[in-house]
Order: C-alpha cells, then structure tokens, then sequence
C-alpha cells in the first residue's frame, strides 16, 4: 500500500496551496485531483472580501472581518493566518516569477469586460489597476472573431464611472485565424506567445498609442505564468497595459494554476491525474487510507492525514440527493433546510446572501470536522476551500480569498 503523511484530496486552489504548505513543512505530500476544477478557467485573482451579507461595500477587506458572522471561515482561522496567508502567498509568486501585487488595506476595483468595477485584493500586476487611474489617454483594444468581448462597451460603462472621464479609443487587432469556429482568450494567448503574434500586435496597436497611454485589453498576454509578452509590449510599445475580468474561460486562471502546480512539483509533491477518489477507511475517529476508484481497479494509499478540497455542490464533493445532503467522499453530515424551497431567496439578484450558497461542512479553529454539538467526527482530516459551511462566495466576492486562506492553514495544521 502506498503511504504518504498526507493526502490532498482537490487540485484548485485550496488543495494545492494546502499541498504546498505542507510539503514546504517537510511532509510527504499526495495530492488526488479528478481534474483542473474552475481554477483553470477562472479570472486569477485573489477576491478577499468584496461586499458583506447586508451588500454593504467593503473597500478594506482586513476592516471588513470583524463584522462576520462566528461561523464564517475567516472567522474560524482568526485574522492573523489571514495576514500569514496574503504575505505566503505574495512571497510565492515573486519566487516563481509571476507576482502579484495588493494586500488586505485595500479593495482593488479591476475593469470587465462590461465596463463595470469588480472588487478583488490580490491582482496579476497585468491588473494593476493604479496604472489606468493614472492614464489620460485610454486605448481598449480587442481581437477581431473573439467571442463576448466588445471594447465599445468596456468604453460606454468606464466613462460613465467617477474617476474614469478620459480619452479613450477604440482599437480592433486583426490576428489572421481561419476557419469556422469562435475564437478564443487562449488561441488568442498562445498566437502572443510566439514572435510572429507580438509583431502584429506591435504594428497595429503603435497607431494608437500616445506617450503615456494605457491599453484595456482582454486577459491574452500570453498563456505562461510570467510576465514576457506583457514586458516586450510595453518596451516595444512605451505604454502599459492592463487586462480585464472577463467571464470563463480566464487565461489568468490558467497561470495561476501552471504556477501553483510548478511550484508543488519543485517541492516533492506527489500529483495524481485521474484519481477519483470514492471512499476511506476508518479506524475509529481518524482516517487511515483514502481508496481511489478507476475504470480499472481501486487501490489504497495510506496515510497520515488528510485535506478535503473538492469543491462544493459545483466541484461534486457536496451532493444534494431527494432526501438528504451528504459530502462524496468521507460521507462527513452537511447541515442543511429540509424544505428545499429554503434554500434559495425569491429575488435573485436581490443582493442578499443565497441560503443554499452558504450550505457546507462545519468546522472547528483547526478545520476539522464537527457535528452539529461541535464534536470533532474526525481528528485526522481537514477541510479546505468551497466545502466549508457560512458564507456566500459569490456575493461577498470571497471565494478565491478562503481557498486561500483555508488551504494554507489546513497545510499548517495537518
């Protein structure tokens, strides 16, 4: 039987900022992952605390904790491994090449693709966003058959903000795809990747650009954790650039997993694709192994501890049935209304929290399982990211914030 001191179960960013920590603290670490999770595919950035449950704004996401309820996950950690969290967090991306740049002072307010304002904390420095306050002239450049993204709107909902009433122009850049299909933030990434692809970039954005000018552009400044195309544009170009938040799929969510997976691998992490795990074998009150269940055969991997990040209802580790709410693969109780028409309010976009988005696991400080008396029901096994019970990621914009900051004390604790 193969044997580890701990065993990860989820690849976003809970399971791999917990993997991480823990390897980095001398563990032999197994991280199970069935697949890239929305990690891949979403916008790259860190969204701390945006909004509280009342919708009111919180423009300092470290002001903003104590007003949440005992039983949020910020809660449960305290402030100060939120603080360790942000700081591991800024120091691993400076070391591996791709930093990012915010802190918790501060709500950094990042353009989309609507032309609207979305509160987050911790940014790519392709979205450093004190670059386009400080502009006067404003390019919005998009690509020609790239599907959902229009500059006139980013231009039509900027200009109407406070703070935004600049020069702005218009820009279409011509890639040169054929054939039937939409193109996409990735082909179109990948095409900046390459030489030929920054040239034409070059040649049709230079009409534009003015001393001191800004370029809006979609989040396609090449595919790989680093800052290369960026940096030979901006030389080439004597301009900044700024990318926005568009929907999925995210080319910078793709860096930030290429980056957290490089660096668990330099750390001796040990990454299994595929490998859906289905149940585990208890002694009592701890978890001796985990048992992984393939087209094949099902195989054991002992270990000493384990971390659960798989993701809530969305990742499948939550599942709702007719009759009950159970999670997949501890089968730890999820607490939730007996009546289903408790689960979700009559208006929603009404700005209120969704019952049915704060349903998850409860925990105690060290975020191990309890039951509803708050008895530990597992003293070996902790829980990580989306399968935490009490709090709306959605609109407290918080989700990426708690993986984070649960992920990197699940790794401290385990």
């Amino acid at each position: 039987m193969r044997t580890s001191d701990v065993i990860v179960i989820g690849g976003g960013l809970a399971g791999l900022t917990a993997a991480i920590v823990a390897a980095g603290r001398g563990k032999e670490v197994t991280l199970m992952t069935s697949g890239a999770g929305t990690l891949a595919i979403g916008g790259g950035t860190i969204d701390m605390l945006g909004y509280l449950e009342d919708n009111t704004t919180v423009y300092s996401p470290r002001d903003g904790l104590g007003r949440l309820a005992e039983d949020h996950p910020y809660s449960k950690v305290g402030s100060q491994v939120m603080e360790d969290a942000v700081q591991f967090f800024l120091t691993m991306c400076k070391e591996e090449g791709f930093a990012y740049t915010g802190s918790m002072d501060s709500t950094q307010w990042l353009p989309t693709a609507v032309g609207t304002l979305k509160p987050s904390c911790l940014v790519p420095l392709t979205m450093d966003i004190s670059l386009l306050k400080a502009a006067n002239h404003v390019v919005v450049a998009g690509f020609s058959r790239l599907k959902d993204y229009f500059p006139e709107l980013v231009i039509k909902g900027l200009s109407k903000l406070p703070g935004y009433q600049k020069e702005y122009e218009k820009v279409v850049i011509e890639t040169g795809f054929t054939g039937g299909r939409d193109v996409t933030t990735l082909d179109i990434a990948r095409w900046l990747d390459t030489a030929a692809g920054q040239q034409a970039c070059y040649e049709q954005l230079g009409k534009h650009i003015k001393p001191g000018s800004v370029v809006i552009i979609p989040p396609v400044l090449g595919s790989r954790p680093n800052y290369d195309v960026r940096n030979k544009l901006e030389q080439a170009l004597s301009c900044k650039f700024v990318e926005t938040v568009i929907m999925p799929t995210a080319i910078t969510g793709l860096r930030l997993r290429a980056m957290l997976l490089n660096r668990a691998k330099k750390l001796g992490v040990k990454i299994m694709e595929q490998a859906h795990a289905a149940w585990a074998v208890k002694d009592g009150s701890r978890v001796m192994s985990v048992v992984t269940s393939n087209i094949d055969r099902e195989r054991a991997y002992s270990t000493q501890a384990v971390i659960l990040a798989t993701g809530g209802f969305f990742g499948g580790g939550i599942v709702a049935d007719p009759d009950t709410v159970h999670e997949a693969v501890l089968q730890l109780p999820v607490e939730a209304p007996t009546d289903r028409e408790e689960w979700g309010t009559l208006k929603l976009f009404s700005g209120a929290a969704q019952p049915f988005a704060k349903i998850g696991i409860k925990v105690d400080s060290s975020l191990r399982p309890v039951d509803a008396q708050g008895k530990v029901l597992l003293e070996n096994v902790y829980i990580a990211g989306r399968n935490l019970a009490g709090y709306d990621y959605c609109l407290e914009k918080s989700g990426n914030g708690v993986a984070l900051v649960t992920g990197y004390k699940a790794g401290l604790t385990c």
